[in-house]
């Protein structure tokens, strides 16, 4: 097993760091014995009357809006649990995303009677968590390949001591006055 850089430990801690933040967040929102978006209910409402005397589709409703919210919820969660996994293991994070929802709603139906447990939001937030993954997965990749082409310009010899990309100077013209 090779060791880890101090970069890569680093790397780990942060990530570490804030998914038990945002696990945190999505626990304390999920958790709480109200919904939190009962103060904003009845301006969302009216925000939503106001599109459609505008022209927007009636498909956009209070359901949308709600069903939006469970997805993107849950991006980060799948984003950064993808990025603590070993990369063999990255879509492992999508399944952890909905173990997580599927024990939030659990303990919605059986501990909270103020709030409605449901399986279109476990689905929803297990989108949101492989949507996150997706995003995890090319970022990763992303950095891979620039690894890889700096890798490749310092064995060639095209970055300097700072590894930035080194540029050579034109060669003066025959004839022309040096300096």
């Amino acid at each position: 097993m090779r060791r880890r850089t101090l970069a890569e430990r680093f790397r780990l801690r942060l990530v570490g760091v804030l998914i038990l933040v945002d696990v945190a967040f999505v626990l304390l929102v999920t958790l709480w014995p109200t919904t939190v978006d009962r103060p904003i209910d009845p301006a969302l409402l009216r925000f939503l009357a106001a599109l459609h005397r505008h022209g927007v589709p009636a498909f956009v409703n209070y359901d949308l809006v709600e069903s939006s919210a469970n997805v993107l919820f849950f991006v980060p969660v799948g984003f950064l649990a993808n990025l603590l996994l070993p990369y063999r293991r990255m879509w492992f994070a999508a399944l952890l995303g909905a173990l997580l929802s599927c024990c939030v709603e659990t303990a919605q139906l059986l501990f909270l009677p103020g709030r409605v447990a449901s399986l279109q939001d476990v689905l929803h937030n297990t989108i949101g968590a492989v949507l996150g993954c997706a995003a995890a997965v090319l970022f990763r990749r992303v950095i891979r390949h620039r690894d890889t082409l700096v890798i490749r310009d310092a064995l060639e010899g095209r970055t300097g001591a700072d590894a930035l990309p080194v540029t050579v100077p034109a060669a003066p013209e025959r004839g022309a006055p040096l300096g």
